[in-house]
């Protein structure tokens, strides 16, 4: 069996230990959505991947409250681990999955009571909302498993199983294709079936991780205590992210309103599918960061405050390079990627429409180029316990900057400045990047004369 030496082997090597699983993993965690679109575009129409469109905010909350307990409880475990006090790291990780699993349970019986008030503030349409609804009540009574599965998911990965958790996730995914194919042609289900196909594939990827903690496979597995204050504290360092995914939901929530006011069903269907196609491209930069969380975290809990430069130095370069190159992979292919989504009758009801989605395409995904470093340098601050300048670059990459260019270039531009707000967003937040990265080489993060930045439950003795 192939074994790693977080304290000794090569960056380079450790980064594809963890990458390579993590992107697979990744990416067939974003074809949930991904094929939620594409089936449901291909049997039902534009309208009703208009409908799913709409929805999609709802998925980054769900994810959002997974990672506020997930990714910072799984960066301290780390920590722990790397300081071999594995005891600790096993009490984080029972307490917060017990609160996540009944909190779950509560927060889904929620939403759905409330779907028909959810789906207007989505910004559905009245000719929309009977599919957004239907689509919802099931993805609301579902929801549990769709928090559980990525929490399980950053905590395998952090018990030295990235495969075990690619493993999960390609199931899952899998079964989600599978059954979309059965409930949308074969049993013709409608929106609801592809709904229910997506619940059933995370139930079914979360039941591949919890046999490993709960066989006690590896270093992290239940223990019978609870602790408040591991919560607590996984909750603050998870807090950059959760923005993070919040932040997204929010402004997906902002284009579609914009959208549906300037360029209707039309004009939103056009988004879902530059979202849709979009989500591999996003995929592959957050697996590069989530593939130097392990390795930051490990090394910091260790002292190695050397090899944590180099980590964050490696980890920028190959975000860049791989940014650029996907660019232009799907500058060249992004024709096929867009027919995928629709019928193929979509050229006598709509002979503008394949034209006018690669034109926003080319404009919307100049934005990734930077988003990798952005993305990479929030979670290296965060795996580090660098809270506060984690959520500095989180904020300003996903919210502050789209939030305020939005509606002035939409305004004047119309849809074009719809497509350009994401680009010179993300470029004003790189700005942001490098004087977070000056000021924390100034307060000495790499030469260990920094003081503060850990967690409440770091500190106590």
């Amino acid at each position: 069996m192939f074994s790693i030496d977080l304290r000794n082997d090569s960056i380079k090597k450790l980064f594809f230990y963890y990458f390579i699983p993590s992107l697979c993993a990744m990416i067939a965690l974003s074809t949930y959505s991904t094929v939620d679109g594409i089936f449901v575009g291909k049997k039902l129409g534009q309208n009703a991947l208009a409908a799913v469109s709409i929805c999609w905010p709802v998925f980054p909350v769900l994810i959002a409250y997974e990672l506020l307990f997930g990714l910072g409880a799984a960066s301290i475990t780390s920590y722990f681990i790397g300081k071999n006090e594995v005891h600790k790291a096993r009490l984080i990780f029972s307490s917060v999955f017990y609160f996540v699993f009944f909190s779950s349970l509560v927060i889904g019986g929620f939403l759905y009571f409330f779907v028909d008030e959810i789906a207007i503030l989505l910004g559905s349409s009245e000719v929309l909302k009977p599919l957004v609804v239907e689509y919802l009540k099931v993805i609301f009574l579902g929801s549990i498993v769709m928090v559980l599965h990525p929490l399980c998911d950053v905590f395998a990965i952090n018990d030295k199983q990235p495969i075990l958790a690619m493993s999960a996730m390609i199931i899952g995914s899998f079964m989600n294709i599978i059954l979309n194919y059965l409930f949308l042609f074969v049993f013709e289900f409608g929106i609801y079936g592809s709904a229910l196909a997506t619940i059933l594939g995370h139930g079914i990827g979360f039941l591949v991780l919890f046999q490993h903690f709960l066989f006690k496979r590896g270093k992290l597995y239940f223990i019978n205590r609870f602790s408040f204050s591991a919560v607590i504290s996984s909750a603050k360092s998870g807090i950059p992210q959760c923005v993070s995914e919040l932040s997204a939901a929010f402004v997906m929530l902002m284009f579609n309103t914009t959208i549906m006011l300037i360029a209707g069903e039309r004009g939103v269907a056009i988004y879902g599918i530059i979202m849709y196609s979009g989500i591999i491209f996003f995929t592959i930069l957050l697996s590069i960061a989530q593939g130097i969380q392990p390795i930051a975290s490990f090394s910091y809990g260790a002292g190695n405050l050397k090899r944590v430069k180099s980590i964050f130095v490696f980890s920028l370069g190959i975000s860049f390079g791989i940014a650029v190159f996907i660019y232009l992979v799907f500058y060249g292919f992004d024709k096929y990627l867009v027919r995928l989504f629709l019928k193929s009758d979509f050229a006598l009801t709509d002979p503008y429409l394949i034209i006018d989605t690669i034109k926003a395409m080319r404009v919307y995904y100049l934005g990734y180029v930077l988003l990798g470093i952005n993305i990479v340098s929030a979670i290296f601050f965060q795996s580090v316990q660098r809270t506060k300048s984690s959520f500095i670059i989180t904020i300003c990459y996903t919210l502050v900057f789209l939030v305020i260019l939005l509606p002035i270039l939409s305004k004047k531009y119309g849809m074009d400045g719809v497509w350009i707000t994401y680009p010179i967003s993300q470029i004003l937040a790189f700005l942001v990047v490098i004087l977070v990265v000056w000021y924390e080489i100034k307060c000495g993060i790499f030469s260990g004369k920094i003081t503060g930045g850990k967690s409440l439950w770091q500190r106590k003795k």
